[in-house]
């Protein structure tokens, strides 16, 4: 688990969600901390999950 640098709010759970979209490489996340210190995290696909024709 990683934490933020500047108030160890855990990263696996996200204070607000900006934005959230899919990429050819995986979901693009920005977030705010507690903190108000802005964060970006990728979750990258898995070998069964694409983004398909329509998505």
């Amino acid at each position: 688990m990683t934490e933020c640098p500047v108030c160890a709010w855990p990263e696996s759970e996200p204070y607000e969600v900006i934005s959230r979209h899919a990429t050819s490489e995986g979901l693009v996340t920005y977030s705010r901390c507690a903190c108000g210190e802005v964060r970006v995290s990728i979750r990258r696909y898995g070998a069964a999950e694409t983004l398909g024709p329509g998505r």
